[in-house]
């Protein structure tokens, strides 16, 4: 998956490999790192957001209910209480989040 400047496109594309995956019969998908914009830390808070009801979450929770499948969402850059994560979500096939892993970092990067 080429990942762009473009959130909005990043997404769509993410929706769409989880289709083609379901297409070719498999249970879980499984999404790349930072996947809903580049991975370039001064673009993490732009590109941050509240998980599960941002517009990323939003979007893999209805891929895995249409689909009836698995997504491990990669990661996204989450906002928490004015902090950003690089948080891993887990959908189920019914379109709800299992789980969530946020990525530690030995050197804060965000604040």
């Amino acid at each position: 998956m080429t990942i762009t400047g473009d959130k909005a496109k990043n997404i769509a594309v993410a929706v769409k490999r989880i289709q083609e995956a379901k297409q070719k019969g498999c249970t879980l998908a499984i999404l790349p790192e930072c996947f809903n914009g580049l991975y370039e830390i001064e673009l993490f808070r732009k590109n941050a957001e509240v998980i599960p009801s941002g517009e990323t979450s939003k979007a893999l929770s209805q891929a895995a209910k249409s689909n009836q499948i698995y997504v491990v969402g990669g990661s996204i850059p989450e906002l928490c209480d004015d902090k950003i994560y690089n948080t891993c979500t887990v959908w189920n096939p019914n379109g709800n989040m299992i789980a969530t892993y946020r990525k530690v970092y030995f050197i804060r990067l965000f604040s």
